[in-house]
């Protein structure tokens, strides 16, 4: 890899141009991951425990593509413009899915949802495996990859909140067109985003990466991975949880029209961008393993609130999402700071940079975790639902709001315990880099 891109200072320029295309890869985190599901199982009539299944069935086959990626990022990056090719094939393919998702003729059923929404999560594994990976290769400094993962996570918060006011400015739409003209304005907003990637410098490879196995095996001693991996799965199903409840909250829970789905995920999301600041300060001080546990145990507090509102009750709600949405910003912007951290550590293990397909299994994990999480929670609101043919089916206020707000609670709070003493510090991590860069000193 070139040694100019190791390094902590990296060209300040080069930050927006990264960080921009994050806005576009996370709009999908509104209308694939948050609406999509009620939609397919309401409007378009599959019902909760088909919609569920079938989601998380295309999840579980998802998952299988991400370490092939993985291990072909690592491949491609023997040339320079291998990253690149990747994404745009990728964004091509994901931009293709995401309006065809959202454009189902009335004929749509299970095999037009599995098709489409399969083909939505490979291009942005295409996509993202790689997009992800650049952060090693921008910066090897322990609060720089901070400051630039949280810039891409800001701006994917910008994203979604410039999403937010396009669905609040269509409420008065259908939920059919609504998403239609979603979707057009996402994949427009990729057309103008994604060529600034184009810019930006990649290194390059020496090395053939090794085959799937043996870098599995190479795993094996990198218990900081697996520790990191766990604590995030567990706040992606959590996350998967609360996702797929919010719309069916405010439906029947507190019982406001669904105009309100947009209005209140403007709130959370701006409060997510205004919290991006103080958890980027706070890393800095407390370490971005301790950050990262302080907003998930802010959350948890806000969830476990959650069966105490009943209908009409819009400033509590409003309250508890002003909160984890402030608590957002630590989930999007530390843990793949952490997860580039990881990656040094497990170069200077196995002396072989394999940080695309570290990250693929990083990928895997967040698309396995929400897809349990939807899953399990459109299961247990639809039981029983299984034979309707429709969304109809009636759904017990008290049950969803147990779902909503202490399942993800319980599983915020088992992240943090795992969290809390987590190693791999700032010192820690410059030492490693230190290693690695004497290691790969060329002889005089």
């Amino acid at each position: 890899m070139s040694s100019s891109l190791n390094s902590a200072e990296f060209p300040r320029q080069a930050i927006l141009r990264y960080a921009l295309p994050g806005a576009v890869m996370a709009m999908p985190l509104i209308t694939a991951f948050v609406l999509l599901p009620a939609f397919y199982a309401e409007t378009v009539g599959l019902g909760l425990v088909r919609t569920g299944l079938i989601l998380l069935l295309v999840r579980i086959s998802d998952v299988i593509s991400d370490p092939i990626v993985g291990l072909l990022s690592d491949y491609l990056r023997r040339w320079r413009l291998g990253k690149k090719i990747q994404i745009a094939i990728g964004a091509i393919i994901c931009g293709s899915a995401l309006y065809a998702l959202f454009t189902p003729s009335e004929s749509a059923g299970d095999l037009y949802l599995f098709v489409w929404y399969g083909l939505l999560l490979l291009g942005w594994t295409i996509v993202q495996i790689p997009y992800l990976a650049w952060t090693v290769e921008l910066t090897s400094d322990y609060h720089a990859r901070v400051s630039l993962n949280a810039t891409r996570e800001l701006s994917g918060l910008v994203g979604i909140l410039a999403l937010s006011i396009f669905l609040v400015i269509t409420a008065d739409y259908g939920a059919r067109q609504q998403l239609a003209y979603a979707a057009v304005f996402v994949v427009g907003c990729g057309v103008i985003v994604f060529p600034l990637l184009l810019s930006l410098p990649t290194g390059r490879l020496h090395q053939p990466p090794l085959k799937l196995l043996k870098s599995l095996s190479g795993l094996s001693g990198n218990r900081l991975f697996f520790r990191l991996l766990s604590a995030w799965f567990l706040s992606g199903l959590s996350i998967g949880i609360a996702t797929a409840c919010f719309p069916l909250f405010i439906t029947h829970v507190l019982v406001l029209p669904e105009a309100y789905n947009s209005y209140l995920l403007f709130i959370y999301f701006l409060s997510g961008i205004l919290g991006i600041p103080l958890w980027i300060w706070l890393s800095g001080r407390l370490g971005k393993h301790r950050s990262w546990g302080i907003a998930m145990v802010i959350a948890c507090l806000a969830f476990l609130t959650v069966p105490l509102i009943g209908a009409g009750d819009l400033m509590f709600f409003g309250v508890i999402c002003l909160i984890t949405g402030f608590s957002l910003g630590a989930d999007l912007a530390l843990p793949p700071a952490m997860q580039s951290d990881v990656a040094d550590w497990d170069n200077y293990l196995n002396r072989r940079d394999s940080s695309s397909f570290l990250f693929a299994l990083w990928s895997m994990a967040t698309k396995l975790s929400l897809g349990l999480g939807v899953a399990g929670a459109f299961v247990f609101l639809g039981q029983g639902d299984m034979g309707q043919p429709s969304g109809d089916a009636e759904i017990d206020p008290f049950r969803l709001a147990v779902i909503y707000g202490w399942l993800p609670a319980v599983l915020k709070i088992t992240a943090v315990a795992l969290m809390w003493g987590y190693p791999l510090t700032a010192r820690q991590q410059q030492a490693i880099n230190r290693r690695l860069q004497r290691r790969n000193r060329p002889l005089s």
